[in-house]
C-alpha cells in the first residue's frame, strides 16, 4: 500500500512537471486565425526534391537562412509532398520574399488576392503538427464563406513563431 502511494505521488509530480513545461513552451496556446490580403507575393529561392536524410536539404536551408539573416527577411517554405518517414521522398521549396532580383534562384509567384493566416507562437517542440494547422485553416475560410486554400506556405519568423499562410484563388 505505501509502495503504491509513493508511486503514484512520483507520477502526479511528474505529469505536474511535465504540464509547467508543455505550458512554459506555450503549448496551449491557440493558433490565431486572420484573413489578410495577399499583394503580389513571390519568393525567390531553391526547390528539392530528395529524403530528409540527404546531406543537400541541410545545405539548401543553411544557405536561404543565410540570405534570410543577412537581408532581415523570413524565411518561407513549401512543402509539396512532405514525408512520412525519414527515408520517403520530399518535395520542398526554400525561399525569400524580395522584390530585389536574385540571379540562379528559382522565382515563383501566385495566383491568389487573399490568404488565411494562422500565426503559431510556441516552441517547435509542441507546435501543432502541418496536417492540425491546415485543417483549422479550412474550417476557418468555409466559416467565412471561402473557398480551401490551394497552397500552403511556412513563414518562419523566428524561433518561435511561425505564420501558414493558405492562399486563396482570385
Amino acid at each position: 500500500m505505501k509502495k503504491w502511494l509513493i508511486i503514484s505521488l512520483i507520477l502526479l509530480v511528474l505529469m505536474g512537471a511535465g504540464l509547467f513545461q508543455f505550458h512554459r513552451l506555450g503549448g496551449f496556446n491557440e493558433v490565431e486565425l486572420a484573413l489578410k490580403s495577399v499583394d503580389g507575393l513571390a519568393l525567390q529561392g531553391i526547390s528539392f526534391r530528395g529524403t530528409p536524410q540527404d546531406d543537400a536539404i541541410a545545405r539548401v536551408f543553411q544557405k536561404m537562412e543565410q540570405i534570410a539573416l543577412g537581408a532581415d527577411l523570413p524565411l518561407h517554405t513549401i512543402y509539396y509532398v512532405e514525408p512520412a518517414g525519414k527515408l520517403d521522398t520530399m518535395e520542398v521549396f526554400v525561399g525569400v520574399q524580395t522584390r530585389v532580383p536574385m540571379e540562379d534562384f528559382e522565382q515563383l509567384s501566385f495566383d491568389a488576392d487573399q490568404a488565411v493566416v494562422a500565426t503559431i507562437k510556441a516552441h517547435r517542440l509542441v507546435m501543432p503538427g502541418p496536417s492540425k494547422v491546415k485543417k483549422k485553416i479550412n474550417q476557418f475560410a468555409k466559416g467565412q464563406g471561402l473557398a480551401v486554400p490551394y497552397l500552403y506556405i511556412d513563414k518562419i519568423i523566428g524561433p518561435e513563431e511561425v505564420q501558414v499562410l493558405g492562399l486563396i484563388r482570385k
